[in-house]
């Protein structure tokens, strides 16, 4: 595989474990549209008294539970190393 190297000393490449800030946006926008589906289909379900749109609306609950943990993992991951936490 083919690995480019920007300088000898790797500085370009390896120097900061930067994540762009539109990681966080995406998270932004994924879990305000999942949350806005599990809304809907739960005020429709409701009312129609659908089981299937209520325990779909469930389902996508823990859809947005998993992107919430996601982003956190994502947030712990750029934290800068200390003397006793090395990795961040």
């Amino acid at each position: 595989m083919f690995h480019e190297h920007l300088d000898h000393n790797n500085t370009a490449l390896h120097s900061e474990h930067q994540i762009p800030n539109t990681i966080n946006t995406s998270f932004k926008i994924a879990v305000a549209l999942n949350l806005a589906i599990v809304l809907v289909e739960a005020f429709y379900g409701l009312l129609s008294h659908s089981v299937s749109l209520i325990a779909d609306s469930g389902h996508n609950l823990s859809d947005v539970l998993g992107l919430v943990l996601a982003w956190g993992a994502n947030a712990l991951a750029t934290r800068e190393p200390t003397k006793t936490r090395t990795y961040g």
